[in-house]
């Protein structure tokens, strides 16, 4: 028990545990950029356990966890993320739905609808009254969360 009496014998179990606490915190919230995060601060546990300093374990921390965000979140969010079924449009059931108006459309800005119980950012031409019926056409492209629709007669 000696052994964790001193500061410099546990920092290493203290970067373990945040770099733990990271990984869950992706789980949890699936950004794809926590995840680097933790893994840093296990690198920088490692530098710990053989006896660096507390400054050479941050600078450590913050050159791997930028080191990884730079050169593998690109790569390793494709390999995770897979083929989505709402890249082709013909296979989103959402396009012709009729949704009701929760939030009012006023272009340019951004209204939202209710479709299968959640709301959802909509787009339109013409400006849609809360309450109105509308129809989606399609996923907005730079927003894969939003609809355009138009106004049903």
């Amino acid at each position: 028990m000696e052994y964790f009496n001193s500061m410099e014998n546990i920092l290493w179990l203290i970067w373990l545990g945040v770099g733990v606490a990271f990984l869950v915190a992706e789980f949890v919230m699936p950004a794809f950029i926590v995840i680097f995060f933790g893994v840093g601060a296990i690198i920088a546990g490692v530098t710990a356990f053989f006896g660096f300093s507390l400054q050479m374990q941050i600078v450590v921390f913050g050159a791997s966890s930028l080191a990884l965000i730079l050169l593998l979140r690109k790569t390793m969010s494709t390999i995770f993320a897979g083929e989505s079924a709402l890249d082709e449009e013909e296979t989103d059931s959402a396009i012709g739905a009729l949704c009701e108006v929760v939030e009012p459309i006023n272009p340019p800005q951004t209204g939202r609808i209710k479709y299968l119980g959640s709301f959802w950012s909509a787009r339109c031409d013409h400006p849609v009254n809360v309450g109105a019926m509308v129809r989606i056409i399609h996923r907005d492209e730079k927003d894969p969360n939003a609809f355009i629709v138009e106004k049903e007669n």
